[in-house]
């Protein structure tokens, strides 16, 4: 049985609307005035194959690999202690928003099952 997951994460880094060194979304030599101003960093782009599900007029589905890009950004809310990781396709539409402790069991998670394929 799993354990409940323990929500005193250690992401957290003092609030403030300076811009951390990693944001790139705002001009560091103007003061920092936009209280609504999100910290964000560059985006990094992984390529990468994605499953894709289609369904003919039948109602059959087709399985099939594409090429796709992922896209990562770290980023945080003024105000706000914690500072996010948005793993999707860019679009914000689609994807996942975590914070970086949950993004480190991501990653220890992940590599357990790459591993276990080598």
């Amino acid at each position: 049985m799993a354990t409940p997951a323990d929500h005193a994460e250690e992401n957290k880094t003092p609030p403030t609307t300076a811009c951390p060194a990693w944001c790139v979304g705002h001009d560091t030599d103007a003061p920092d005035t936009a209280d609504d101003h999100v910290h964000e960093a560059a985006p990094f782009l992984v390529p990468c194959i994605a499953l894709e599900r289609t369904t003919d007029e039948t109602g059959t589905i087709h399985y099939h690999p594409t090429a796709t890009e992922l896209t990562l950004v770290r980023y945080q809310y003024p105000q706000d202690s914690d500072t996010w990781l948005y793993i999707g396709d860019g679009s914000r539409a689609h994807g996942l928003d975590i914070t970086l402790e949950s993004a480190r069991r991501l990653l220890s998670a992940l590599a357990r099952y790459v591993e276990d394929e080598g």
